[in-house]
């Protein structure tokens, strides 16, 4: 930083900074004739801000930094950093401890994000929201660079909201079908921290507002969506048991019946209904022979055979482990005798 307050950019880089109503356009190379100049009054027009120049024209990115008031500080949300970039070069680009939160679009291409220590895979549509203070970097493919929209803001509150979104989500990463309305929200707080005027903070507020309400309601709701499908399909697979439990049907073909690892499918059935698949099975097959034991003058070798289980002897052993008694002792007690 020079003594004026002027930021240098990096090479290559193109630069604005509000601070109330000043705004200092700068190149960061000595070939600035080569950038075409930006309006300050509008933006680009297209959905792809740097299709409007030559690759050979193309700077690294387009960013507005902005000092925000006392006032906006210590009551809004307000805008430290926002803009778009294209990679141009694969390169890895890391931070630390900003008190700042960061949202993220991958308007096109590829990349990896790395938060915390756990790395993600990013594409086109996706969707990142961060808190700044912990580790993390980002780096572009070579292939398929990518191109972000970005913007870093904060408020007095957003420790509290961001608490509420790493409680109610599973990843900082997600896709998200409300990202035509974020991509909206971004452009319009960029035209606003581009032309400032007298209510442009209370306005950025209530834009940046709305952008981490619909983050917090979008991926809740994914959330809560996906987990109705799973607990739908595990009733499901739940009453295919209740009507075969007496045939043999080994895990992979449930699992393939319901399109459903069988890893995943036992782990969310012991979830749901506190046993194992197994377990339930030969509990209802226990039940059954129980209650032929008890109405039926059925063989107690019959009633295993009946129930599922072939083997006599196996029978009986998981009878006594289920009821502390054999089967014959069970049906003496509870059939009782009949005159």
């Amino acid at each position: 930083m020079l003594s004026d307050g002027i930021i240098l950019p990096e090479k290559g880089e193109l630069i604005l900074k509000t601070n109330d109503n000043l705004m200092d356009i700068q190149n960061a190379t000595k070939s600035s004739d080569h950038f075409q100049k930006i309006d300050s009054g509008s933006l680009p027009s297209k959905q792809h801000f740097f299709e409007n120049y030559a690759p050979s024209e193309l700077t690294d990115s387009y960013r507005i930094i902005s000092t925000p008031s006392a006032f906006a500080k210590g009551t809004l949300f307000y805008i430290q950093e926002i803009g778009k970039l294209k990679s141009l070069k694969s390169h890895t680009s890391k931070r630390e401890a900003l008190d700042s939160f960061l949202f993220i679009i991958v308007v096109s291409g590829s990349g990896t994000f790395t938060y915390k220590g756990k790395t993600y895979k990013l594409k086109s549509e996706d969707c990142l929201f961060i808190d700044c203070k912990k580790p993390y970097s980002h780096e572009s493919t070579d292939s398929d660079p990518w191109e972000l929209m970005w913007v870093h803001f904060n408020s007095i509150l957003m420790d509290q909201y961001y608490l509420y979104f790493s409680n109610k989500t599973g990843s900082v990463a997600f896709q998200s079908e409300e990202k035509p309305e974020f991509s909206a929200i971004l452009e319009n707080l960029l035209m606003l921290a581009n032309n400032k005027s007298t209510h442009s903070e209370l306005l950025i507020s209530q834009l940046l507002n709305t952008l981490v309400t619909r983050i917090l309601t979008d991926n809740t709701d994914q959330q809560e969506n996906t987990a109705d499908k799973i607990a739908d399909k595990i009733q499901q697979i739940k009453d295919f048991l209740d009507e075969n439990f007496k045939k043999k049907i080994p895990l992979d073909i449930i699992a393939d019946e319901f399109f459903i690892s069988k890893y995943h499918m036992s782990r969310e059935f012991k979830k749901a209904h506190g046993i194992t698949i197994a377990n339930y099975i030969i509990a209802k097959r226990i039940t059954y022979a129980k209650e032929l034991l008890r109405f039926t003058n059925m063989k107690i070798d019959e009633i295993g055979q009946f129930c599922g289980i072939e083997d006599n002897s196996y029978f009986n052993k998981v009878f006594r482990k289920f009821e502390g008694i054999t089967a014959s002792e069970y049906r003496k007690k509870w059939k009782g005798i009949i005159k």
